[in-house]
């Protein structure tokens, strides 16, 4: 019997004493599980149509639209139809992502932001460029 853990002590001491130099700590594994937010990302909230996360998002007694049921004056006020999750702003026209008018040709430029004028993303995000 001692022979065994013995055996097992010599085999698996190696790969304990490589975990660390590895960065396979507690606090590397920690970092990774934390999620990097990407520049110019925008989400809006299903539920009340406001960038989600924000200190608007979800806040008890904001007035709400009549036609929508969203927070009324939000970026996605009229704008989100019913959407069962979280929607997604697209950083290059800032319309929702997807959707029939997402990088449609022929709009207006926001002069500040770059984004289509009018857009639920304009002057609530940075434009981002294409890339090639």
């Amino acid at each position: 019997m001692r022979r065994r853990d013995m055996l097992k002590a010599a085999l698996f001491a190696p790969a304990a004493m490589m975990i660390p130099s590895l960065g396979t700590t507690a606090d590397a594994a920690e970092e990774r599980g934390k999620k990097k937010k990407e520049p110019g990302v925008c989400v809006l909230c299903y539920k009340c149509g406001q960038v989600k996360g924000s200190e608007l998002c979800c806040k008890a007694g904001a007035e709400k639209c009549p036609k929508c049921g969203l927070h009324k004056g939000s970026p996605g006020c009229c704008r989100l139809g019913g959407a069962k999750k979280a929607v997604r702003l697209c950083t290059y026209c800032g319309q929702i992502k997807g959707s029939d008018k997402c990088c449609k040709k022929g709009t207006v430029e926001c002069d500040k932001c770059g984004l289509d004028k009018g857009s639920p993303g304009c002057c609530r995000i940075k434009k981002e460029e294409k890339t090639a």
